[in-house]
């Protein structure tokens, strides 16, 4: 190829002064623009939307005679990407141009990009940038160095050029082309990110689907047709190749099984309805899903959801659109990340808002704003798209009013049409029962019963530990802390007398390890409505006391909440598993556990019954198949119990509402 250019000053078309004040400024007006990208895949983002931009310009020149296509080379092993395209290649007046900031060539509103910084960011934000282009009026092959180092070097030498390069276009692809662009960075420790590898993607399949969630491959209606070929050379050097035709943003059936679209729910439900009326049941088909899905146009979204007169107007002012996931609980997108071998705390796919312009997702997962059943915040994954709109500077987002809908567009879908589904998703018990989370506990449990064997605690004095008829903390719980304080000082003080704690672990997934005690005294846990009113039935003590002068049960898991919405949460997010849960302590019951959970109170009279040790005020069942999940003691319900308040028998009878 030709070179028909001299080494050029991309910074020259905007000012010719070497004036160290003048190219002060100009370094100012570049970091600027470097500081709104701050995304670890926005040096992706901006080469694929230019490539993509560069093939529908060609389409519309040429016509359905031209086959656009992308290819995508990450040189895990060299720290390099190189994005080639087909399209329509650069004059040479655009290509001394275009790295200058705030010049573009494309149109305006018709194109991903045309605010004149992506392509400046790219020069600018690294040390290594090649540019081949070639046209029938013209070629070029150039490259610049250092001039992330130039940004950042108070008193810089001269200002970086781009020179003719003699070295071979970095990807091979390119000469396969008849015309277009291939473009091409390398990082290294001043660049964000730095190194490839630490993402942790390998594979050109999982590359592909990574991009289509985060750049412009991920295309939410009116799909290009361009084929994109992506090729991976991993750290080892083993290469890998995937393909699309017409990328779109990933739809949740392409990643995961036994998922069904909401809108065939729908459909099925409306059948079901007309024909038995109200009292049908879904056929099996319909149920234990993993996780619903949909894509809906503005008209579609307002007919499933109520909105005020400004958010629907603006509704149909931008054509919002939205792409949906929502799963049963957050194990699925841990699936996805483990099937694309993504760095832990990274995601392919995540619960919240992504806001979306120009057919592309923009910015940053935004947190759906529920202030109800909290926990589904994480559970579903909402694309909204918006027509004529833009984003500000760099890739930062969108204004505050588009911003505000995007946010309530993703509230009302969890809240109104997803929450008519749910009843066909998996039922959720929590983080999966993985081997290695039952080893973990295991291993506490038994380190701990070690420990309390070589190591008890005994206060043997006949002047400690009797009656001093009043509680030490002096105000009701405002914080999980304050819970177990009291707790334990309700056991120190006899109030509760069945429960032995074994151990307190901040660094283990849940709180504290117990054991039941229970001991031939029986007027220590007999129950009595007057003087022991949290005791347990002669029976029970018999059972459990047969041939044997003492029960003493298996280390079992205690959890502290300050409410029990803390542990729906922590089911509902897969932090925690109900099935290794024994016994919670709260200090109130919330709204939550209502969705999943009955709550069954023994403090109303005849179910002291059901207590099988001392202290238990409650039990929680599942609502689906009435089995009991844990045991509960609610300090707020107990000491309005033994206070004798008369609000005590109207709250616990309020559970069987």
């Amino acid at each position: 190829m030709n070179n028909v250019l001299e080494a050029f000053d991309p910074l020259a078309v905007k000012c010719n002064s070497s004036e160290a004040v003048v190219i002060q400024s100009l370094k100012r007006e570049i970091t600027n623009i470097l500081n709104s990208y701050v995304g670890w895949y926005d040096s992706f983002c901006e080469l694929i939307q230019n490539a993509m931009d560069a093939v529908d310009k060609r389409l519309e020149l040429e016509g359905e005679d031209y086959s656009a296509r992308i290819h995508i080379l990450i040189d895990i092993k060299n720290n390099l990407i190189s994005v080639t395209d087909n399209g329509i290649g650069f004059k040479e007046a655009e290509f001394t141009r275009f790295l200058a900031p705030n010049f573009s060539f494309k149109a305006n509103g018709t194109s991903r990009g045309h605010k004149g910084v992506g392509a400046t960011y790219l020069a600018y934000g690294f040390n290594y940038m090649q540019i081949a282009t070639k046209t029938p009026d013209f070629s070029f092959v150039g490259v610049m160095k250092d001039a992330k180092k130039w940004l950042e070097d108070p008193v810089p030498a001269s200002n970086p050029f781009v020179v003719p390069d003699n070295d071979k276009v970095i990807d091979d692809y390119f000469e396969t082309i008849d015309r277009g662009t291939c473009m091409s960075i390398k990082y290294d420790t001043f660049s964000y990110p730095k190194d490839l590898s630490w993402i942790g993607v390998s594979t050109a399949e999982n590359w592909l689907n990574v991009l289509r969630v985060h750049t412009a491959l991920g295309q939410i209606k009116d799909c290009s047709k361009v084929k994109v070929i992506v090729d991976v050379i991993d750290k080892q050097g083993n290469k890998t190749t995937a393909e699309t035709e017409a990328p779109q943003y990933p739809v949740l059936n392409e990643l995961v099984e036994k998922v069904m679209s909401v809108d065939d729910i729908f459909n099925k439900m409306e059948e079901l309805h007309n024909k038995y009326g109200s009292n049908y049941k879904m056929p099996a088909k319909y149920s234990n899903l993993l996780g619903v899905y949909g894509n809906w146009d503005s008209e579609t979204l307002l007919s499933h959801m109520s909105f005020g007169v400004r958010e629907t107007e603006l509704i149909r002012q931008h054509k919002v659109s939205v792409i949906f996931s929502y799963v049963y609980s957050m194990s699925v997108w841990d699936k996805i990340d483990a099937n694309a071998g993504i760095r832990k705390g990274n995601h392919v796919l995540y619960g919240g808002v992504q806001l979306a312009t120009n057919n592309m997702p923009q910015g940053e997962l935004i947190q759906i704003p529920l202030t109800k059943n909290i926990g589904r915040q994480k559970q579903a994954n909402v694309v909204v798209h918006f027509d004529n709109c833009s984003v500000d500077l760099g890739r930062k987002g969108f204004n505050k009013e588009i911003t505000d809908l995007g946010k309530e567009i993703g509230a009302k879908l969890v809240r109104e049409p997803l929450t008519k589904v749910r009843a066909c998703l998996k039922a959720n018990s929590g983080a999966a029962p993985d081997l290695k989370r039952e080893c973990i506990l295991a291993e506490w449990k038994a380190e701990m019963s070690k420990h309390e064997k070589e190591n008890p605690l005994v206060l043997d004095n006949p002047n400690f530990f009797d009656p001093i008829k009043e509680i030490p903390i002096t105000s009701i719980p405002t914080r999980e802390q304050d819970v177990i304080a009291l707790f334990n000082q309700l056991i120190a003080g006899g109030v509760i007398r069945g429960i032995r704690i074994m151990s307190t672990n901040e660094r283990m997934t849940y709180d504290s390890l117990y054991r039941i005690i229970i001991t031939d005294k029986t007027n220590l846990h007999l129950f009595n409505r007057d003087i022991n009113p949290l005791g347990i039935v002669e029976d029970v003590i018999n059972e459990m006391l047969v041939g044997k002068g003492e029960f003493v049960s298996e280390p079992r898991v205690l959890e502290y909440k300050y409410s029990l919405d803390g542990l729906v949460e922590d089911i509902d997010t897969g932090v925690k598993n109900t099935s290794d849960i024994n016994l919670v302590v709260a200090w109130e019951a919330g709204d939550l556990y209502k969705e999943n959970y009955t709550m069954e109170s023994l403090l109303l009279e005849g179910n002291e019954t059901l207590r099988q040790y001392h202290g238990i005020t409650h039990r929680l069942h599942s609502i689906n198949s009435n089995e009991l999940v844990c045991d509960v003691v609610l300090l707020k319900d107990l000491i309005l119990y033994l206070n004798n308040d008369e609000e005590s028998t109207a709250l616990q009878e309020s559970y069987d509402e």
